[in-house]
């Protein structure tokens, strides 16, 4: 099904706005190049890592003007009147990446676009507290909790609660950053020390923490894309997460996601869990990227996060399923749903939900380093000389004559590689092979004086 965009009936150009295109936010910009959508970009921030901010010179050449949001004084609607004096008519705001979701959602608001999501519950789109207030408020599962930035107050939420292990969060952020796995009160202080008062990778100023019970089960992650007030799983994926590090006891780390068949009891469990998860948190229009853990109580909510799957995700999708998952958002929130509709209705004739078809296996591996200092050479290099069949990309976070971090969380992660092969047998060989070199410390080479 082509997607085709036309100007307005007065001859305007139109285009759309990407907030903070970072991160798997390029799909986006790749799609509506090839599109012939004219692209603007708005940068919420530059006070966030280099993760987010060292694609921002290569991605110039998609946009026709880019505005920084920081330097507006009169807040989103200077921003709004700043689109205003451009020659374009907007059609859809987006946010590129995490750092965007709040900005995108509060200037689709103020130009009253059609997908622009209810701003009242903003809050339990982007605040791991408020999120789970907003299922419990709607009779869904949802995990025991406190909210405070205050440590004594923490400190005796725990105490009166008495079950341990707990876990430490940050309200905001992205992904696993600065998530503290607690067996005791003095990790619970660690977690304060580290997340209060410091700024997490997307820029935001952490002033609260989530202290959370511990939710025992696999977790999933569960994407989705949702066109007025429906939804529709465009891809399932189960992780591994390792709960503590042998250099690091209260990290809690992903080491693999896999992607999942559509169809399965377990399946329809966490899609029907998560459909009301995204009904209870006023999501009805483009991507989320929820994240769920199966407990003997059923699905249980770890966070949602209205924006597409980070990183490689939506170029993964297209490779096992045939349908990027930046096409499907696109498609929601520029072309008015016209292939979320097909796929919707299909489902519904068949008797139930949207099933994508999984033509290829896939895993992404985390890799994670024990060790610390200027990196002495090349980890793609390494990887790639081990000639890995599935292996179809290697993403190091450093490179070489860069400090390399001891991982503990997403954003200090060595890096990741991307499996996809026929085999699923191929790509777990693959890994092993992977891990082992991790482990006999062939791919972290360092040195702690940066003067040798």
């Amino acid at each position: 099904m082509s997607l085709s965009i036309q100007p307005v009936s007065d001859g305007v150009q139109t285009a759309v706005v990407v907030v903070d295109p970072y991160s798997s936010g390029k799909y986006l910009l790749h799609e509506f190049e090839n599109l012939g959508v004219t692209m603007i970009a708005v940068r919420s921030t530059t006070k966030m890592s280099k993760q987010y901010l060292r694609s921002h010179d290569t991605n110039l050449r998609f946009f026709v003007k880019v505005l920084e949001f920081e330097d507006m004084a009169g807040g989103v609607q200077q921003l709004v009147d700043s689109l205003g004096s451009l020659p374009y008519k907007i059609i859809a705001v987006l946010p590129g990446s995490e750092p965007g979701v709040v900005l995108a959602n509060l200037l689709a608001h103020e130009l009253r676009l059609p997908t622009a999501n209810p701003i009242e519950l903003l809050p339990a789109r982007t605040d791991k507290a408020e999120m789970q207030d907003a299922l419990r408020k709607n009779g869904l599962l949802s995990a025991k909790q406190f909210k405070s930035g205050n440590l004594e107050q923490l400190l005796e939420w725990a105490r009166n609660e008495g079950q341990w292990p707990l876990v430490a969060k940050p309200v905001g952020g992205a992904g696993s950053e600065g998530i503290f796995f607690c067996n005791q009160e003095d990790d619970i202080k660690a977690a304060h020390k580290h997340i209060i008062g410091n700024c997490s990778s997307i820029g935001a100023l952490n002033t609260q923490l989530a202290l959370q019970e511990f939710l025992r089960g696999d977790e999933y992650i569960v994407d989705t894309v949702s066109f007025d007030g429906k939804h529709i799983c465009v891809a399932l994926w189960v992780y591994q997460k390792i709960h503590g590090l042998p250099w690091n006891h209260t990290a809690i780390m992903p080491s693999t996601y896999m992607l999942l068949p559509a169809a399965g009891e377990i399946q329809d469990a966490l899609v029907g869990y998560v459909f009301k998860v995204l009904d209870a948190v006023g999501l009805k229009y483009g991507p989320c990227h929820t994240e769920v853990i199966l407990t003997d109580r059923g699905p249980v909510l770890v966070e949602v996060n209205a924006r597409m799957h980070g990183l490689q995700g939506p170029r993964l999708i297209e490779l096992c399923t045939g349908v990027s998952l930046a096409t499907y958002t696109i498609d929601s929130m520029v072309f008015g749903g016209k292939l979320f509709q097909h796929l919707y209705d299909a489902g519904c004739v068949a008797g139930g939900r949207y099933l994508y078809p999984l033509q290829k296996n896939c895993k992404t591996v985390c890799l994670m380093s024990p060790v610390e200092g200027w990196l002495q050479s090349s980890i793609a290099n390494a990887i790639a000389k081990m000639n890995l069949p599935s292996a179809i990309e290697v993403l190091p976070t450093v490179t070489m004559g860069e400090w390399l971090y001891a991982t503990k969380d997403l954003p200090t992660l060595a890096g990741s590689v991307l499996m996809v092969h026929e085999s699923i047998d191929q790509i777990n060989a693959d890994i092993q092979k992977i891990r082992d070199a991790e482990a006999r410390l062939e791919l972290y080479p360092v040195l702690l004086d940066d003067s040798c």
